[in-house]
């Protein structure tokens, strides 16, 4: 599984530093949601959402960040 970060206001994946693609093959891979997740608070990005995708498989899987609980709490 690959772990993205998708522009909700363009398509657009995460490249590197200031770039973006439409493909999501090119895109960079977090690895692991909690590494996708730090990334987007320490750069304080918007509009973002995590797309997941899956080997043999063309489409990816998006999450909009609304659906995320953001702040881990132990009971």
């Amino acid at each position: 599984m690959r772990t993205l970060l998708r522009k909700t206001s363009t398509g657009l994946f995460f490249q590197g530093p200031g770039r973006w693609t439409g493909d999501p093959a090119a895109a960079l891979n977090f690895k692991s949601i909690d590494r996708a997740l730090e990334f987007i608070r320490t750069w304080k990005l918007q509009e973002m959402e995590l797309a997941f995708g899956f080997q043999g498989q063309p489409a990816v899987r998006r999450v909009p960040m609304e659906e995320l609980e953001l702040d881990y709490r132990e009971d």
